[in-house]
């Protein structure tokens, strides 16, 4: 069974490449209050939630403002990849402890051209986040 299997978002992906994919990942466990990345850090990678939750926030008028959290089975972080700043836009800090995949940018940067329907996915997803991200800072 591949690493990423469980993963909704990559349940059109043959065996061959979850396999393929899941050689160019790993889990992190994250305890619970660590902070996973912060705002306007540079990424690399993009996140997968195996296990629980972790809050989005970001630093507003010097106050501290929760945007959304992530749910088990989401994905986080995938907007830094996608956009041309390629900065992280938040803070995620785990609410408790987590699991975590990381998927090196590189992969998903191969895979996401093999796979425009991928793409578009994951820039609903980022579409969506933006949407809530501006009611959230207004």
């Amino acid at each position: 069974m591949a690493l990423v299997d469980w993963i909704k978002l990559l349940a059109d992906l043959s065996e061959t490449e979850k396999n393929n994919l899941s050689l160019f990942c790993q889990e992190k466990l994250l305890k619970a209050w660590e902070v996973l990345f912060y705002e306007q850090e540079e990424a690399s990678a993009m996140y997968l939630l195996k296990q629980w939750k972790i809050e989005i926030s970001r630093i507003h008028d010097w106050e501290k403002i929760i945007l959304w959290e992530v749910q088990a089975e989401e994905i986080l972080w995938e907007m830094a990849l996608f956009w041309d700043a390629n900065k992280r836009m938040a803070t995620a800090t785990a609410i408790e402890d987590c699991v975590l995949v990381v998927v090196l940018w590189f992969s998903i940067k191969e895979l996401t051209s093999k796979y425009p329907e991928l793409l578009d996915k994951i820039k609903q997803i980022i579409n969506d986040r933006s949407i809530i991200n501006k009611q959230k800072l207004n």
